[in-house]
């Protein structure tokens, strides 16, 4: 990755990181210049770039998107108090609450972008993992505040067999002449991986009970189950919302001893989307929970689908639907991108397997327990601000922290000897 950093000579130590990366520099008289990494005919970039020059704007160079960025500011808080206007020792090592923050600058329409506060919530006193957003960014008076998320960690995790696989359709069209949805049959039980369809009358339907296109198209799935190991198949939960709200689905496999079964949950290890995800590629198979992931990390096949003409559940078929775009509020797999569907033939060249159509892929659904839900509480804390390409001025960023009973910040204790 290229980046430009700047150095201070005056006081001798690297200054800060610019969101741009040049080929060269020049100055001429007090005026600053660079050129862009790669310059082709009729891309629009400009060869030559004034820096500080307002008429251009800030936070884009060389009239090209690929080399700008919005800019950042990284800041940590480690709760330190001066002595004379506190009376007190620092509390870098007290355990606080971070409840709210603020930020004073000269623009009135500031916002950030997708910035994160980290704090240090676990036994590793150099390790945060405690990720929180920030809210939206209100002003008052010379300040613009917001609230630091809370606390997202699971208090538990249930996990439910729902049954044995015996076919995946994903929807194709509606045939004019029959009037009936066709699907593409995604295990087929051959090494060829050329798909098969056929219609099925019912699984998508309109108000008169009869099949219609469903208006998310090819992202509806149908997931034909052999026989259901629960009357209850979904456990009450939400269904959308963040990655720590939703039921994720995921496959697991009888072994082939025949002695219990393997889950095989999968889990994201790069960017990712449902259309073009490849295993061992943008995600890897997880195969027991001992790696302690996250929830969010753990992709799902999809969210239970329903409108108010059709319900999740349509006789041995379940009905889920895959969102077109990955982001961070959406873990979903397309079906065929996992190994052991016959369409993709295990997927990025491995081995075909065909789990499902030897009868022996399972359905399971994972759901989150309750969420926390408190303040992020630690001894020190990390900011990443993303601001977005509106011009603008930072002064000051503070955070608002309260102590807990579990304060050992220097605070002296007396101990009192009664005979």
């Amino acid at each position: 990755m290229k980046q430009t950093i700047s150095f201070h000579n005056t006081s001798n130590y690297w200054k800060t990181r610019y969101s741009y990366a040049p080929s060269c520099m020049m100055n001429l008289n007090k005026l600053f210049f660079t050129s862009p990494q790669e310059k082709t005919m009729y891309d629009g970039r400009k060869m030559i770039w004034r820096h500080n020059d307002s008429s251009n704007g800030f936070n884009t160079f060389y009239n090209d998107g690929q080399h700008s960025s919005p800019s950042a500011l990284g800041v940590s808080f480690n709760g330190y108090k001066n002595n004379r206007m506190s009376g007190s020792s620092n509390s870098t090592s007290s355990n606080k609450l971070y409840k709210s923050f603020s930020i004073e600058g000269s623009n009135q329409a500031l916002s950030l972008g997708y910035s994160l506060f980290k704090v240090s919530n676990n036994s590793q006193y150099d390790v945060l993992d405690g990720t929180h957003s920030f809210t939206q960014l209100n002003r008052r008076g010379n300040g613009i505040y917001g609230e630091i998320g809370k606390e997202q960690v699971l208090t538990g995790t249930n996990i439910k067999a729902i049954g044995r696989i015996r076919n995946v359709y994903k929807w194709q069209g509606l045939v004019a002449d029959t009037g009936i949805n066709r699907w593409r049959m995604l295990t087929t039980g051959s090494q060829d991986p050329l798909p098969s369809f056929t219609q099925i009358a019912g699984l998508h339907v309109d108000a008169f009970g009869n099949d219609a296109v469903p208006p998310i198209g090819n992202r509806l799935y149908a997931f034909e189950i052999e026989s259901f190991m629960s009357n209850h198949p979904i456990p009450a939960t939400v269904s959308g919302g963040g990655p720590h709200q939703f039921v994720k689905f995921f496959s697991g496999r009888v072994n082939d001893d025949g002695n219990g079964m393997q889950a095989v949950p999968y889990v994201t290890t790069d960017l990712y989307t449902p259309n073009s995800g490849e295993y061992e590629v943008n995600f890897e198979e997880q195969l027991d929970f001992g790696g302690s992931q996250d929830y969010g990390r753990f992709l799902s096949y999809g969210d239970p689908y329903t409108n108010a003409n059709n319900s999740f559940k349509k006789g041995n078929y379940l009905m889920i639907q895959v969102r077109q775009t990955e982001d961070a509020d959406s873990q979903h797999l397309r079906f065929e991108n996992t190994p052991g569907a016959s369409i993709s033939g295990g997927g990025n060249g491995n081995t075909f397997e065909d789990y499902v159509y030897n009868e022996r892929e399972v359905l399971f659904a994972m759901t989150p327990g309750s969420i926390n839900g408190a303040d992020p509480h630690g001894s020190f804390a990390d900011a990443l601000l993303v601001f977005n390409n509106a011009n603008f001025e930072i002064t000051s960023f503070n955070v608002e922290y309260e102590l807990t009973e579990y304060d050992h910040g220097g605070q002296p204790s007396t101990l009192v000897n009664k005979k």
